[in-house]
């Protein structure tokens, strides 16, 4: 019987069948990634089954469809296997609480218990990255192979404390001899542990803006955004465990991030092909936020974190919980509720008005761990109330409040797959319905965006070990409906559907690593109701495709230096804002204007780096450009609406464009319990004019330059940093330029673990601009009429138990 030809022809059918169908959407999303994963699962599982893929030594064999399915009928169930990982001191030999442990390859993540023990379930045989921290014994990235039998096999961590050694890691299999256990270089970078916590009470563009390449953008407190190598906006794509936030943050510098840092476990920097599993327009940087609903392993105590922070330039407070809650042998649930409020932010000189901000933020999940799979289901609700602070120039002498929500609905279902190249499926899911309102100082409605979404996405990741070296990657396929209206605008209520297929493939060898990454995808924009003579352009349906790509070579020369080479095509679709937006948008204070023939943004990339590490000192260098030719730039006119005019129009159009740039990184640690850390960023950019003439594009991140010295000793961390940036003379048309200044930071952190409890205290203070220097940030949407927040000390306390 040939199952799966006819099973792949109802498959194609049924896709083409939702792709033209007017049927209800959701239906229509589920035909199209079910027919996206079947398909790239099969096309892979032929390239890596038996038949074209041997070890040394193997014998050839060729399966029929039909003996396949005899096998199939007679084969036992599949099992997979059950680990333990313990940690302990090396010198007391004691478990050690509180390790965090990721796994890569299958994005879970869990903390050892008062044992320093950590169990996770249903994981196939294969060769797993594990990202290890704790505080006191340092970060490590390693690998480790689990074997297929037998179903429960236990690990040894011996970690060295940083107090004693700095950091060293070493592990050991107690039931057999360990294997493969080398250290993995990824093409990525993690924010985790010590980098997460020293920004107290920090949006995530604060978090990022301690790395070179990164800085950020904002319109007060609420709405820092990042900035990466001089992109920003819809360039930079945020995600939440893979999937789209499912706001409009990207669209407006007034937007907030509609996400709270707290749960974090990390925050990913994806570049190059890495990118290309989310986005295929971000191969410079895409940020990825590991914060699951739902616990990473079974929960057979209960679990928890709170955490208490205040801030003196916005005097207020914020207070979360989390709780981890087992709910008998397969059932795991997880609590988190976020609070914050905080007053208007003060200057050295005055208060930045209007710039208040109070946040709620709750969720709950359930895991099931079955023998066959792990489901998970969460659902939250934000919201978020915060204002805008005023402009006085362009009518707005009181500023405008933000009143945002938006209910989340997500779910996933890991299913492993033992004794195959494949380690696993994994599909997630969400559902979100987002709103943004814009209120006037009267308590009149200005503009309000409203977005309903619903997406979902399937990754399969594989490893396949040969005699050359080791093959590894993942392929996968994604879907996203959504449909955004804007009330207070000429946009025309639009849907769109968003599909993409994907794939990375990395090969390691003794003498290099390559990876390659493609993606392909297509989005299908349909307003409500055409418009042919439209003062824009003709509104009707527009459809979009494009293909993206990218690799990177990576040769170590010797053990200590190591040179990277990247280069591919990025290709954004645009978004529906892009094309049919026309109206005031009241919070940013501009009159924006789409065009509904927008390309797609194309561009080529390359990046060259280059990575010194020695025993004592690490330092990176890179240099970037990219070939923009359709760059999709909203400009200000200079002419003012007709409609309102004290609004400029800011107009979109596709034109040519050019940025290149440098970032350099050094750490040395130069004492047993000193270190220094040092970086430098430089980014210019410049586009074609519609009249041929070449020039700067706005909002290009000035020179900054960072260097912090750090005191590490028992349970205590401080350290001091101090920041640079330059002026930015090169501006944009009708930008005004920036003078650069210098800033000076501190933080101390003191860890408190009484001995055999269960319980971590983490107190920490941080204080910001101490000298109270009175500054303008070139990256603030208000720098025109507030100067930079003043001095401002940050309290924290953090408890797990």
């Amino acid at each position: 019987m040939m199952i799966m030809p006819t099973l792949c022809r109802w498959i194609l059918k049924s896709f083409v069948k939702s792709t033209t169908s007017k049927s209800l959407p959701i239906l229509g999303q589920f035909y199209r990634i079910f027919g996206l994963a079947a398909l790239l699962g099969w096309a892979a599982g032929l390239w890596l089954s038996p038949t074209t893929v041997h070890g040394a030594g193997s014998p050839s064999r060729e399966l029929s469809v039909e003996s396949i399915e005899s096998v199939e009928l007679s084969v036992e169930p599949e099992r997979s296997v059950e680990i333990q990982l313990r940690f302990v001191d090396r010198q007391s030999g004691e478990g050690i609480p509180f390790v965090y442990v990721f796994v890569e390859e299958l994005r879970r993540s869990a903390t050892t218990d008062k044992e320093g023990l950590v169990v996770f379930d249903q994981i196939p045989d294969g060769t797993y990255t594990l990202s290890v921290q704790r505080i006191g014994y340092g970060n490590s990235l390693e690998t480790v192979t689990v074997k297929p039998t037998p179903s429960n096999q236990s690990f040894l961590f011996v970690l060295q404390s940083e107090a004693l050694l700095g950091d060293e890691l070493t592990v050991e299999e107690s039931v057999d001899e360990l294997g493969n256990f080398t250290k993995q270089g990824k093409l990525l970078d993690n924010i985790r542990g010590e980098d997460l916590r020293q920004s107290i009470g920090a949006t995530l563009a604060e978090v990022l803006s301690t790395r070179a390449g990164f800085q950020l953008q904002s319109m007060g407190g609420a709405t820092a955004r990042p900035v990466i190598r001089g992109l920003s906006g819809e360039r930079v794509t945020i995600l939440k465990n893979g999937l789209s936030l499912g706001d409009v943050s990207g669209q407006s510098g007034d937007h907030a991030v509609s996400e709270s840092m707290f749960g974090t476990e990390q925050v990913e920097l994806l570049q190059g092909p890495y990118a290309l599993l989310y986005s295929g327009g971000n191969l410079h940087g895409l940020i990825q936020v590991n914060q699951r609903g739902t616990p990473g392993t079974t929960i057979t105590n209960l679990r928890g974190q709170s955490t208490l922070y205040g801030s003196s330039a916005a005097p207020g407070a914020s207070a979360q919980l989390q709780l981890d809650v087992p709910l008998g042998k397969r059932f795991s649930g997880r609590i988190t509720s976020d609070l914050h409020r905080f007053e208007e932010i003060e200057a050295p000189t005055q208060t930045i008005r209007n710039t208040q901000s109070d946040q709620w933020v709750q969720t709950a999940g359930l895991r099931w761990a079955h023998p066959w799979a792990i489901v998970g289901v969460s659902g939250s609700w934000y919201q978020h109330h915060y204002g805008i602070p005023p402009d006085p120039v362009a009518g707005h002498p009181s500023g405008v409040f933000i009143e945002m929500s938006k209910p989340t609905v997500e779910w996933s279902l890991e299913k492993p797959l033992t004794g195959s190249s494949f380690k696993q499926i994994a599909l997630r899911g969400a559902w979100t319905d987002y709103s943004h309102k814009e209120i006037e100082a009267s308590g009149s409605l200005g503009t309000q965006f409203d977005r309903s979404s619903f997406q979902q996405r399937v990754d399969i990741p594989f490893d396949l070990s040969r005699s050359d070296g080791r093959l590894s990657g993942q392929v996968g396929a994604q879907t996203q409906w959504s449909s955004m209206s804007v009330f207070g605008a000429s946009m025309v209520p639009s849907d769109q559907w968003h599909s993409a297929v994907f794939g990375v493939l990395e090969k390691e060898t003794e003498q290099w690593t390559a990876s390659l990454g493609i993606r392909w995808q297509t989005a299908q924009s349909t307003p409500e109701a055409e418009d042919l003579t439209s003062s824009i352009g003709v509104i009707d349906q527009k459809t979009h495709h494009a293909l993206s790509g990218a690799v990177t070579l990576s040769i170590p020369w010797g053990d200590n230096l190591t040179t990277s080479f990247t280069g591919g095509r990025s290709a954004r679709l645009p978004t529906l804002n892009e094309l049919f937006s026309e109206g005031p948008h009241l919070a940013s204070y501009t009159f924006e204007v789409g065009n509904p023939d927008a390309s797609v943004e194309t561009a080529w990339i390359g990046e060259i780096e280059t990575r010194l590490e020695a025993s004592t000192l690490t330092m990176t260098a890179s240099a970037y450009g990219s070939l923009y030719d359709a760059y999709l730039v909203s400009q200000n006119t200079g002419q003012r609406s007709v409609r309102y005019a004290n609004l400029f129009v800011y107009q979109l159009s596709d034109q040519p464009a050019r940025i290149h740039g440098v970032d350099l990184e050094a750490s040395w640690q130069f004492a047993s319990h000193w270190s220094l850390t040092s970086q430098a960023s430089w980014v210019r950019g410049r586009f074609e004019q519609e009249d041929g003439s070449w020039a700067n594009l706005p909002q290009i991140a000035p020179f900054k330059t960072q260097h912090s010295v750090l005191w590490k000793k028992g349970a205590w961390i401080t350290s001091a940093t101090y920041l640079v940036k330059g002026a930015q003379d090169n501006t944009g048309p009708f930008e005004s330029p920036t003078d650069g200044y210098t800033r000076l930071d501190a933080r101390a952190e003191y860890r408190l673990l009484p001995s055999e409890s269960q319980r971590l205290w983490i107190f920490s203070l941080r204080g910001k601009n101490l000298t109270n220097t009175t500054y303008r940030d070139h990256l603030s949407l208000i720098k025109e009429v507030f100067p930079a927040p003043g001095i401002d000390i940050r309290g924290q306390i953090q408890f797990f138990f």
